[in-house]
This record gives C-alpha cells, structure tokens and sequence, in this order.
C-alpha cells in the first residue's frame, strides 16, 4: 500500500473505526489492500485505527484489527505520539470490554504514556461502574498500584481527586500501602480527597489511618488547609470533627482562616469565627493577618467578613 495510491485513506480509515463501522472497514481494507494499518495515522495525534476504536469502545472492530492482521507483531502495543497505547485509550474512556479483551490478548499492562501514566492511573480519573470494572481488571492483571508518574502519583491519588470511595477501596484492598504514599510535594491522598471534597473519601482515610488527618505536605499544609483552600465547608466541618487540629499553621504561619481569607471562602471564615476556633488577629509570617490575606488577594467579602467578626481596619 502506497501513500501516494490513496491520499485520503488515513481519514477514511479512521472514520470507520472511530464509529464502528467494521464493514467500511473490511472493505477499505480490501480495497486498498492494507497488510499493516498501524502506518495509517492521524496527522497531529498519530492515533491508529486501534487507538480510535478503543477510545470509542468498539470491540468488533479491535478483534478485526487484531485478528486480521499478521502484521506487526506489535500491534497491541502500537503508540500514538503522545507515546498511548489502545490499553491507555480503554482504561481512559471507561471501556471494561475493549480493556478486558486487549488485556487477554497480551496487552503491556503498565505501559507509559508521557508523564509515566499507566492505564490503571487513567482508569482512576473515572468514575462509575466501568470505570471501577477497568481498574478491577487491571489490578488483577497485575498492574502495579504503586507505580508513580512525573509528579509521584500514584493510582490512589487520581481515585481521591476523582471521588469513586469503591474504587479506592477495591485499590487498598490490593495495595494497603497506597495510603502512606506521599507526592513528590509531599501530599498524601486525604489532601487531595480533602482539596477536593469527597467526605466519603474522607472518612474512609481517616479511619483506616488517623495521622492522616494532620500529615503535612511540603509546605507544612495539612488535609485541613487544602479544604480551605478550595472552599469546601463540608469537608473542613468534616475534617474537623475527626479530629483534624484546626489551629494548625503551615511553614509560613497560615491557619485555615488566613488560607479562606486568601481565597474569599466567606462560607469557612464566618464558621471558624462563630465557633471561636481561630483568633481572627492571628498573625502568620511578618505580621501578617487574616485580613491583610484577604486585602492583598482582593477578596472585599472576606474583607467585610472579617471586619465584622472584629478584625482591625
């Protein structure tokens, strides 16, 4: 087959996998007599047809792809120019059939795709019964829950930023270690369950591990402040009634409030000053105040807050 015999063939190639049409597929096959389709590309991604149809989850058209074809011998592997595998495509898009045939025809389960993400790290972005059969499949395939990427995640973290509380336990229940896993900024899972509000997450930790609850990353933040951070009232509540110190500073002297005066989470500062639980004329780091925060973040309804509760003009 000649690139020059069919110009159009990639696009048309593609398409057809991409929507599932295995009879277009056969017949450009045929047609153009195609013996290897992983030199047919898309022009920016360099997806293949593989790539496509795992992506969109047609499993006719990857057992064709796979079946039909002697060569290469690679093609279960074959990488798009973001170095992603089909596997990657499945774990990603939450297609446990497309996932669970790659896998038992010899898929690489650890494959890496830029950044040194696995399929497993991909399938816990997800969530929902898919989602939770893909990781499930992985981790009996022997995926390694402890593999970390560029920045020392670890499948765990990418469960508490998504929020499947099943998914983490189904991991925990494979890799119990994952729990004391720290990120290359020193991280651990309940900050991040924490920054992003997932209670059952939360709860989760919490109680299979305690200390989680004040462990501090590499700014001396704990779970604690990353709820602050992102405004979550919920889980600062949450947090604080498991047991979190809620007077606890960072490296530069920042309670939760001088972090919610930061952000203008009016919400945290007005529970934390109706509960008495931070002096509002705290000072962190060279003086400064909840509401020299609040001031210098331009947040003039954490500013109003605080002067209401009392804090100095």
């Amino acid at each position: 087959m000649s690139k020059d015999l069919a110009p159009n063939l990639s696009r048309e190639y593609l398409y057809a996998c991409q929507s599932g049409d295995l009879p277009k597929v056969k017949s450009l096959t045929s047609k153009y007599d195609v013996q290897d389709w992983t030199i047919i590309r898309h022009s920016v991604s360099g997806d293949t047809p593989m790539h496509v149809a795992a992506r969109e989850g047609h499993l006719n058209v990857i057992e064709y792809l796979c079946d039909a074809f002697e060569r290469p011998d690679f093609k279960l592997d074959v990488a798009n120019k973001d170095m992603k595998r089909p596997l990657h495509e499945a774990a990603q898009f939450a297609r446990s059939r497309v996932l669970r045939y790659l896998v038992e025809k010899g898929a690489t389960i650890d494959c890496l795709k830029r950044a040194d993400w696995t399929p497993l790290m991909l399938a816990c972005t997800k969530i929902g019964e898919e989602a939770y059969e893909c990781i499930r499949i992985l981790l009996e395939a022997k995926a390694d829950p402890l593999r970390k990427n560029k920045d020392g995640w670890i499948p765990a973290f990418m469960v508490c930023r998504s929020g499947d509380v099943d998914a983490l336990q189904l991991i925990l229940n494979f890799a119990p270690e994952s729990i004391a896993a720290r990120s290359n900024n020193g991280r651990s899972p309940l900050h991040i369950a924490a920054f992003n509000g997932h209670e059952a997450i939360i709860d989760l930790l919490a109680n299979k591990d305690p200390e989680l609850l004040n462990a501090r990353d590499s700014s001396g933040a704990t779970p604690l402040h990353e709820a602050a951070k992102s405004g979550n009232l919920n889980a600062v509540e949450r947090m604080i009634r498991l047991g979190a110190d809620v007077r606890a500073t960072d490296k530069v002297g920042q309670t939760i409030l001088h972090v919610a005066s930061l952000v203008g989470s009016v919400e945290t500062i007005e529970y934390i000053l109706t509960n008495n639980l931070i002096d509002v004329h705290q000072k962190a780091l060279f003086d400064v105040t909840p509401l020299v925060a609040a001031r210098r973040s331009d947040r003039t309804d954490a500013v109003d807050a605080l002067i209401k509760y009392g804090a100095e003009r």
